[in-house]
């Protein structure tokens, strides 16, 4: 079988170690990618992924919500949140799915606990955001809160949330237990923060979904303020496994996916 990653730009994607690494671990001969596909060239999406004579594949920035005009069916979670991460080819047709806010709440739960209380707050707007929006208003009783620096943005969602613009947030942040960041803010070593952090509660868990640098500059300024910071690879691994299960019908090799992106990152930081 052969899959791939799709995305622009695409190069630091870990995506193809990380899936041969399982690969490898489960005795399957099967292949894995990365494409790039400028947002100029996504018209020709069904032919390049055609030729390629994929199984499935994933998607990422900045093609999360482009993607579903050319699908050919949706899963309930997909369609409610409005964005792809995941395409299953299954007979010619493809059908979407989400896999980005499964993978991040089995995470965060592991760091937080009990997420039933919780006031949170979601930096970013995009397609990731909508995932993790939609999982985590399946195990908290409070509306997640979404901030973003278009409100125009906000226009195509279907979640039940309550949006703020990201000029607000200072005067906000005090109210939130949980503060994810969505947004690339951070990316490729930037020093770029998407936040101010005086007006931060002592015990907040500030997040990013970034696992590249393990520590952006948003988590090193939360963590000069003495917040308990969490950064995005496990959100990687978990929605890499529920994608490979899609795909396969299998299970993942966690520790295995985990162990060699760590590795890479380690190696990569020096």
């Amino acid at each position: 079988m052969k899959f791939a990653v799709i995305g622009h730009p695409i190069d630091h994607s870990l995506s193809p170690l990380m899936h041969h690494a399982n690969f490898k671990s489960l005795n399957l001969d099967y292949g894995y990618e990365a494409l790039n596909i400028p947002p100029t060239h996504f018209r020709h999406i069904r032919d390049i992924i055609g030729e390629k004579g994929l199984d499935g594949f994933n998607v990422t920035i900045p093609h999360k919500e482009r993607i579903i005009d050319y699908l050919d069916d949706m899963s309930d979670e997909a369609r409610a949140i409005g964005a792809v991460n995941t395409v299953k080819v299954e007979n010619g047709k493809w059908i979407g799915y989400n896999t980005d806010g499964t993978g991040f709440v089995k995470g965060l739960q592991a760091q937080y606990g009990d997420l039933s209380h919780a006031h949170i707050l979601i930096l970013g707007a995009g397609g990731a955001s909508k995932g993790i929006a939609y999982a985590l208003s399946q195990v908290t009783e409070n509306t997640i809160s979404v901030a973003n620096r278009s409100m125009s943005r906000f226009n195509d969602w279907q979640l039940e949330i309550q949006p703020y613009s990201l000029t607000d947030v200072a005067s906000i942040a005090h109210q939130f237990d949980i503060i994810i960041n969505t947004t690339p803010v951070g990316m490729h070593q930037s020093e770029d923060s998407v936040m101010s952090f005086e007006q931060l509660k002592k015990d907040v868990l500030v997040c990013d979904i970034i696992y590249i640098p393990l520590q952006t500059t948003f988590l090193k300024e939360a963590a000069q303020k003495q917040c308990t910071t969490y950064n995005g690879l496990d959100m990687f691994i978990y929605q890499g496994a529920e994608s490979f299960k899609i795909w396969t019908g299998l299970e993942s090799d966690i520790t295995t996916m985990r162990n060699v992106v760590l590795n890479k990152l380690k190696q990569t930081s020096t």
